[in-house]
């Protein structure tokens, strides 16, 4: 059985907050990995009194080489403005994309009108792959300056063993304008234990709190990434080993917020099913099934048209929970009324949205107060608490134990 990559993402800080572009439904993945921060606009428009020919010519993002060998690049935005016909000739070059190590480009790719982008005026949905490792898919729309534009992803393959410390997108200084929301980096995993902490992946730790406080995003990533992890072993012990333990945590966590002592008897018939299943095909379906059945006590699915919206600001809020959030700034974000959305995210996760934030920034607080050598105070600014002694009590509160103990007990 061939070995499946194993991916994460990694998505680049253009650093001030503003609305960002509406994905279409089909893009669950994309809108999870976006950021919410505004996007970086370069340099261009059609003369030189355009608004657009004050803005800058490049920009750059650190790439953190100890997630893996990277694969592939995703740069999300719209491709581009002003570069319909009667504004830039086909085949102008207008950027080019270069990756770089401390000393030199290590590959550069570059954007020619008509191919790697075109008018984003024009909505017509985009899916090409152009031949030279490059692809473009509209995976949205954006308002930019007052007019609806397609919002595209420019994927680029990139050569095997390259090793990369910056990226950075380059205008060339034609007529086009990019407008960049954010930049995803796909690394394959280093091998080991998927759940590890260095892995890239989601963590045991992880899974268990996104089951304490009802993050069912972070909780089907988790899934897919244990799948994956399965598939890709060749020893059978070892895949119902992982099986195994990923639902005795799974298991753990439900009965923490109130599941049955019942389920202890459900995690030993696990591990007899597992015991009798002699494909690693039917022992990732069969974890994946009973880890389901059990986390349902937990999670409350809910239909219709607004379900993808709860997983955006689930997702929103798992990528910027140290920051300023509110009800009302995330439900701005996805378009909906206040309101409305407290009755969604509290439908869908059983609590109100501060109080699931609260919850998820003491869950990672306790996460880097076990991992990490910080100091209490750093750990509680660092994820979002304005002062020290709220922090302590909320910890205490929901831990039945102290920050500080926490921080003994592993030193």
């Amino acid at each position: 059985m061939p070995r499946t990559p194993q991916t994460h993402f990694v998505t680049a800080d253009f650093g001030r907050p503003e609305s960002g572009p509406t994905f279409t439904p089909d893009q669950a993945s994309i809108a999870g990995s976006y950021s919410g921060l505004v996007a970086w606009q370069s340099n261009g428009g059609p003369h030189r009194g355009h608004p657009a020919r004050s803005l800058p010519f490049s920009m750059e993002a650190k790439i953190d080489p100890d997630n893996g060998q990277l694969l592939r690049l995703h740069v999300i935005g719209v491709f581009a403005l002003h570069a319909a016909k009667n504004e830039e000739s086909a085949g102008t070059l207008g950027a080019s994309i270069q990756l770089n190590n401390s000393r030199d480009t290590v590959f550069r790719q570059d954007l020619l009108n008509g191919r790697h982008y075109r008018d984003a005026r024009d909505l017509t949905p985009i899916s090409e792959v152009n031949g030279d490792g490059t692809s473009l898919k509209t995976i949205g729309s954006c308002i930019a300056g007052g007019s609806p534009a397609r919002v595209d992803a420019f994927t680029i393959d990139i050569p095997p063993e390259v090793t990369v410390e910056s990226f950075r997108f380059k205008d060339l200084g034609s007529p086009a304008s990019f407008v960049l929301f954010d930049v995803l980096f796909e690394h394959e995993l280093s091998k080991g234990c998927p759940f590890h902490v260095h892995s890239g992946g989601i963590s045991l730790g992880e899974i268990g709190s996104s089951i304490r406080i009802g993050d069912r995003v972070k909780f089907t990533k988790a899934l897919e990434q244990m799948e994956v992890a399965i598939l890709a072993t060749e020893d059978l012990d070892e895949a119902r080993g992982e099986a195994l333990t990923f639902l005795a945590v799974v298991t753990a966590a439900t009965i923490e917020v109130g599941g049955t002592r019942e389920m202890h008897r459900t995690l030993l018939e696990s591990a007899r099913e597992f015991d009798s299943i002699n494909s690693i095909q039917q022992i990732a379906e069969a974890v994946k099934r009973r880890a389901t059945v059990v986390s349902a006590l937990v999670f409350k699915e809910i239909q219709g048209p607004s379900s993808y919206l709860v997983d955006r600001a689930l997702a929103m809020v798992e990528r910027n929970y140290a920051k300023n959030l509110t009800d009302a700034s995330v439900a701005a974000t996805l378009g909906l009324s206040t309101s409305h959305f407290r009755y969604l995210f509290r439908e869908t996760t059983g609590q109100p949205f501060h109080k699931f934030l609260v919850s998820l920034r003491l869950e990672k607080a306790r996460q880097m107060l076990v991992e990490q050598e910080i100091a209490v105070s750093v750990v509680a600014k660092a994820v979002g608490f304005a002062g020290l002694s709220h922090f302590s009590r909320a910890f205490t509160q929901r831990f039945q134990v102290s920050p500080t103990s926490i921080r003994r007990s592993v030193e």
